[in-house]
């Protein structure tokens, strides 16, 4: 058993920004516990706005994972919240390691 791992939370839109299902989150999961061994997700709510204003208010998967939270571990997990956000067409993703967010920009 390992222990003294750090948590990552990724918050990801169940719909796309037309309301369509988008398969990004199991996709998040089944790559996570690929990598890190498994993952725990559960349904939440996310609202932000966006630097022209508008306000987005919708239903989210909220992803955890249990990891080592090496340089190398990170830049895999940003890699995954990015291609999935990417294609899904997300101005933004959220995740969070050890409750330190960060919100990073898709739309480039």
């Amino acid at each position: 058993m390992t222990n003294n791992l750090d948590v990552a939370e990724i918050n990801f839109p169940v719909n796309d920004n037309s309301g369509a299902k988008l398969m990004a989150p199991l996709l998040i999961q089944r790559e996570l516990c690929e990598r890190f061994g498994g993952c725990t997700a559960y349904d939440g709510h996310g609202s932000w706005v966006n630097p022209d204003g508008k306000l987005y208010s919708e239903p989210v998967k909220i992803i955890k994972v249990a990891f080592q939270a090496s340089q190398r571990n990170i830049n895999i997990l940003k890699h995954i919240c990015f291609k999935h956000g990417k294609r899904a067409k997300q101005e933004a993703v959220y995740y969070s390691i050890n409750n330190k967010a960060t919100i990073l920009d898709t739309r480039f």
